[in-house]
């Protein structure tokens, strides 16, 4: 599988944080790929065959050729690729839906959604101009255009904003209580719009965001071992990294990155002629 990715251009960061295309070709069905308890707002656009989605012991369907997928708070699902894979995804900022859309987050956690049962019109639009384009790059200007729409009528940032980037960007390491302090909110205001924002109590929210920098680190370096994430990502030890693991993915961790790496990526971050300064973060 071919990766390639894009951060969003500045004007735009508050809501969205970057695209990504993926592209692959498989003769037959891929070994099962586990999907983790995860942050991520996405919404995804399939050019060409659709993924295949296995939850509980259900069998492998297609997934709608369009979705926009709410954060995971336990994991639930399985993937499976055949034939030729070709997506376009945009990925949102923690309360990106939220304000552009005004979407109630906690109704979309463990959901993947058509995209127009979410964003109706407004996203049948971009899907269908998405898939006229013939490059990753139009695709890239087709979504900022509509994003850049969309944010001229969006709520502003508000303090559940800053708190959710600020645990994102901390990859969950931040006190929570101390977040709500700052942002004068009592905690269960806190716990109240930020599951109506975010789509899921901050407290795990903050858990989900120290697993996927877990997973990050060590997709980016293979060779590390668990006792040092365990130190980097601020986890007692080993063993509590590992109990961690069990309940966000529901594999062991040697489990976990031996099935996820069964379909390699190769990713690369790309600048556009028109966008020189742009890097994925």
């Amino acid at each position: 599988m071919t990766v390639r990715r894009v951060a969003a251009a500045e004007s735009l960061q508050s809501v969205v944080s970057g695209f990504t295309e993926r592209r692959g070709h498989f003769r037959t069905m891929s070994p099962v790929r586990p999907l983790p308890a995860r942050p991520v707002q996405i919404l995804e656009i399939y050019l060409a065959e659709c993924y295949r989605v296995r939850k509980a012991d259900a069998d492998f369907s297609p997934s709608p050729s369009a979705v926009v997928v709410g954060p995971m708070t336990h994991p639930s699902v399985e993937l499976g690729f055949f034939g030729e894979i070709e997506t376009f995804t945009v990925h949102f900022r923690p309360t990106g839906l939220s304000r552009l859309f005004g979407v109630p987050m906690e109704t979309l956690a463990d959901e993947a959604a058509h995209v127009s049962d979410v964003l109706g019109a407004s996203g049948r639009d971009l899907v269908d101009k998405v898939r006229m384009a013939q490059s990753f790059a139009r695709r890239v200007e087709i979504a900022e255009d509509w994003v850049g729409g969309l944010l001229s009528s969006a709520r502003d940032a508000s303090a559940i904003d800053h708190v959710a980037v600020l645990l994102a960007a901390q990859f969950g390491r931040a006190d929570v209580q101390s977040l709500a302090r700052r942002a004068d909110l009592s905690p269960r205001q806190l716990q109240r719009r930020f599951a109506h924002e975010v789509g899921v109590a901050p407290k795990h929210y903050a858990r989900l965001c120290r697993m996927a920098g877990v997973i990050s680190a060590r997709d980016a370096s293979p060779g590390r071992t668990m006792t040092d994430l365990a130190h980097d990502f601020g986890f007692a030890d080993q063993a509590h990294l590992t109990r961690e693991f069990r309940s966000l993915s529901g594999r062991n961790p040697l489990d976990f990155f031996r099935a996820s790496s069964a379909v390699p990526e190769t990713t690369q971050d790309v600048r556009f002629v028109q966008a020189q300064t742009r890097v994925w973060r």
